[in-house]
């Protein structure tokens, strides 16, 4: 019986920790060949990549006598509960270490979100018609805070993520969706970093956002935040009892958006959520034109906004490969 090769035995410590073979070995460069590890320094490569790639302890993954533990920060869980932080831990690390990349090459200063979202609401109103996701990423870019949609998780997937690296900030949402449902998983985060909920370097991940009645204050907080950045007050929209198909829903929302300064979609999104009628949400949401889905666009914005100069071509890569945004 032949024994386990180096790069076998480190896809089996890596599988350990919660990343599977086939998801680590779709992060290595395309030069890469297994058998470079056969040798020490060749394996030593390997285990450095790894280790910056899914943000783990290199000396841990490099050990044979301990399990591959990930670097210590201080870590939040907003989790539904039938979902345990260990099933979301791997990819919330990853996300940290695709952040800390995006991070590296932000060129522009950081400028942190007003504490009071009116105030970034005018701000952006200076500009433009509403917040939409489209103003929202604009503002994000010109304040040194980037955004990534990264679909594919080596774990169970979250909503989205607010990341502090050396007390700057960066954004992941997760879930594919509508601009409008991106547009108001970041506000959320935003939330939370104009709130000051990450107090030192660390991440907050949020596995479900709008989830309903909570006792978590820090998600009431920046809740409370998106709500009133998007629409100005605390707003729960409907139609005062009456029945409304989705071209009825639209149109209606169409009208309040103009006069509101209001994105449509939002309050398409609002009122489903508010009369818990998500179906018909869904339906109306369709009929709005929108040039690309979400994650598209907040990738397209990221990369518009990053100093490739800043990061290797290995790095870049792994960027377009987490985000899934192809090279122009």
């Amino acid at each position: 019986m032949t024994n386990p090769s180096p790069m076998s035995q480190l896809y089996d410590r890596l599988q350990s920790a919660g990343i599977a073979k086939a998801f680590a070995r779709n992060r290595l460069p395309e030069w890469w060949d297994d058998s470079i590890a056969s040798s020490n320094a060749g394996l030593q490569q390997a285990q450095l990549y790894f280790a910056k790639i899914f943000n783990l302890d290199f000396t841990s993954l490099a050990s044979s006598e301990t399990p591959p533990r990930f670097r210590e920060v201080m870590h939040k869980f907003k989790m539904c509960q039938n979902i345990a932080e260990t099933e979301v831990t791997a990819s919330a690390q990853y996300a940290t270490a695709m952040a800390r990349l995006a991070l590296q090459a932000t060129s522009q200063p950081y400028v942190p979100p007003p504490e009071h979202p009116q105030s970034l609401r005018e701000e952006i109103l200076s500009t433009t018609s509403c917040v939409d996701l489209p103003a929202l990423l604009a503002w994000c870019k010109t304040s040194g805070i980037p955004v990534l949609h990264i679909e594919k998780m080596p774990g169970k997937k979250m909503t989205a993520l607010a990341i502090r690296l050396n007390g700057r900030y960066a954004v992941v949402l997760s879930r594919k969706g509508h601009p409008s449902e991106l547009l108001f998983h970041l506000a959320h985060e935003l939330g939370h970093i104009a709130n000051g909920h990450l107090s030192t370097d660390g991440f907050l991940a949020d596995q479900k956002i709008g989830a309903g009645d909570r006792d978590d204050a820090e998600e009431n907080e920046a809740d409370a935040y998106a709500i009133r950045l998007l629409n100005g007050a605390a707003v729960r929209y409907g139609t005062n009892g009456r029945s409304v198909n989705a071209m009825q829903l639209y149109q209606a929302a169409q009208a309040t958006a103009q006069s509101e300064q209001v994105d449509v979609g939002h309050i398409i999104l609002n009122y489903g959520h508010t009369q818990k009628n998500f179906p018909l949400a869904k339906a109306a949401l369709k009929l709005i034109k929108t040039p690309c889905d979400g994650n598209e666009m907040v990738n397209r914005n990221l990369f518009e906004s990053l100093n490739s100069e800043q990061l290797s071509e290995d790095q870049l890569s792994l960027l377009h490969i987490a985000t899934a945004y192809q090279r122009a």
